[in-house]
């Protein structure tokens, strides 16, 4: 295991010095501020359900967080020339929005179920306003089947540091807050689908009262 003083590990060179630039870039333009890094496990799956603000958001998550982190980028941020060889060397892969892609589900399934840490976003797009929105069934059927902890994050600073439909940094505080793992509902309902709409009403909610406990 390699490790850093903000408690952050990784056996990959490539990653590590890449973890380093970006939370140094954190904290020079955003004094960047992680709080419960301590329920973040530190071996095994673990699937980080955040909310979603800016494009900036799997870089101050994964950040603040004290492992190496997996997640999904729109599949367009692929064909961008140079951005798509960058996010990949950084654990992103692409999911296809609009439509169920089975194919990003199943594959956020396998890192989990082979020890990795996986950032999501249950709202599956950038919110407009910060207001929180419902979390999506491909983020509950991910937490069903995958069979790890969960783990909600809120952060905010980031739809002020870049926001929507702009191209410019701005200097913003940071703040990146990991809850304890959620015990999500998983008993028999008449529908999977009424059983998926009570898993993300949690995750909501658990990202609402870290929300609460930030912005206090």
């Amino acid at each position: 295991m390699w490790y850093t003083n903000n408690q952050f590990w990784t056996p990959r060179a490539l990653y590590r010095w890449g973890h380093r630039l970006t939370n140094l870039f954190c904290k020079t333009m955003g004094h960047l501020e992680a709080q419960g890094v301590h329920n973040i496990p530190r071996e095994g799956g673990v699937l980080l359900v955040s909310n979603h603000v800016s494009f900036l958001d799997p870089v101050i998550v994964g950040s603040a967080a004290s492992r190496e982190v997996h997640y999904m980028a729109r599949s367009n941020a692929f064909d961008i020339p140079g951005l798509g060889k960058l996010i990949s060397a950084y654990n992103a892969y692409p999911v296809n929005r609009g439509a169920p892609d089975l194919g990003a589900l199943r594959r956020t399934i396998s890192l989990l179920q082979a020890g990795n840490a996986v950032l999501i976003f249950p709202e599956g797009t950038r919110s407009v306003d910060g207001t929180l929105g419902k979390a999506r069934d491909g983020a509950c059927f991910i937490a069903h089947r995958a069979g790890v902890p969960t783990i909600p994050v809120f952060h905010s600073g980031a739809e002020r540091m870049l926001p929507r439909n702009s191209r410019r940094l701005r200097r913003s505080k940071l703040t990146v807050a990991f809850g304890a793992p959620l015990e999500l509902t998983v008993e028999e309902f008449e529908t999977r689908r009424e059983m998926y709409q009570q898993m993300g009403n949690q995750m909501m909610e658990a990202i609402a009262d870290l929300r609460d406990n930030v912005l206090s």
